[in-house]
């Protein structure tokens, strides 16, 4: 009870505060209309552009490296610096595109503006949808001479607006920021560099295995639970991956999904088939999907790791619903993923629907 009061008083709260945080911050101290013409970027005068990342999110980080590669191929003498979080770091960790990374913690803003505006950057571009306050100022304080933004047409603390299409894929949205920095006909495949410490470790882990011929990646969870598959469809899905082929089954987790993972490889009975390996970090992840045959997991980073390395997949999304075009948005988008979809016709008005609706045959 306490915590849904809580919900509705921050609800009540939150358009106050962004109305305040606008009158506050949504200004720019110094305009520089001779870095745009036809709304787009003068690029001949361009030597840096700032990405803003700060939302921690892996999937888009992974996305977001066509970006960085098309811009340095057209443009391989700019700048480009990225404000990252957590985990999406280290996607970007050895990227030979991305020239600065910048670790954005909360409470810390001030500093990170502070060191980011003595860089002097041309332009600065945003992917939120909704800005916090604190990302109002952040943007602000960036002192960056062209503020480019998703939606903000009616801003003045940005100075050129792009906008996202919810029924097309999320790289035509991106697509049109490269538009806007002069580039057409971009290659829209993402790229996920590792380094060779990464590369060495999944070795030395699939050799302990018994460098086995082939090996199909289960991913059972996502952010959510509701996201993410229960206990029946894993044993199910499992069940289903040892009877019909010949390969390892490797499970993929969070450590604390360790104990439930284990539990689960006891009732497969399989052990000398299924495994659960300890892996230390996103980029380790990476690098074993490099070696897997097959991926199946529900709609998370995964399947934008996956599409990054083109391998075959089986992606589970909840079905869309009226204005909810997710599965278009963050479809795997290439050629050897199957997308299935989880139909909940008992979903009542306020909950999120359940992803373990679907037809086990067709993973």
């Amino acid at each position: 009870m306490i915590r849904k009061l809580n919900r509705v008083v921050q609800d009540f709260l939150r358009p106050i505060r962004l109305n305040i945080g606008r009158k506050l911050w949504d200004r720019k101290v110094e305009k520089h209309p001779e870095l745009i013409e036809n709304n787009r970027v003068d690029m001949s005068r361009v030597k840096s552009i700032l990405f803003l990342r700060y939302d921690g999110k892996i999937g888009d980080m992974v996305i977001n490296t066509l970006m960085f590669r098309e811009i340095q191929k057209r443009y391989p003498d700019i700048k480009i610096g990225v404000v990252s979080r957590g985990a999406a770091t280290d996607i970007i960790k050895f990227n030979p595109h991305v020239n600065v990374i910048y670790n954005y913690k909360k409470g810390k803003e001030k500093q990170l503006a502070t060191e980011i505006a003595k860089e002097n950057y041309d332009v600065l571009v945003d992917f939120s949808e909704m800005l916090r306050v604190n990302q109002m100022k952040f943007i602000n304080q960036c002192r960056a001479k062209i503020n480019i933004g998703l939606d903000k047409s009616d801003w003045n603390l940005f100075d050129i607006s792009y906008e996202k299409n919810y029924r097309q894929h999320i790289t035509d949205m991106y697509k049109n920021v490269l538009k806007i920095l002069g580039i057409e006909n971009p290659d829209l495949s993402y790229e996920i560099h590792t380094g060779v410490v990464v590369k060495d470790e999944i070795k030395r882990r699939l050799c302990e295995l018994g460098n086995p011929n082939s090996i199909i990646i289960l991913n059972p969870y996502a952010a959510s639970k509701h996201r993410s598959f229960n206990m029946q469809k894993i044993l199910e899905i499992s069940a289903k991956v040892l009877k019909e082929t010949n390969s390892m089954l490797i499970f993929i987790g969070e450590p604390s999904k360790k104990s439930e993972i284990e539990s689960i490889i006891d009732v497969l009975g399989e052990r000398d088939r299924v495994k659960y390996p300890t892996l230390s970090g996103i980029l380790e992840v990476v690098e074993l999907i490099r070696h897997a045959k097959y991926v199946i997991t529900p709609d998370t980073s995964i399947v934008h790791i996956a599409a990054a390395e083109k391998i075959p997949m089986t992606a589970v999304y909840r079905a869309d619903i009226e204005n909810d075009t997710n599965s278009k948005l963050w479809a795997p988008n290439y050629d050897g993923a199957k997308q299935i979809f989880s139909v909940d016709l008992n979903k009542k008005i306020g909950e999120e629907s359940d992803i373990n609706l679907f037809d086990i045959e067709e993973i």
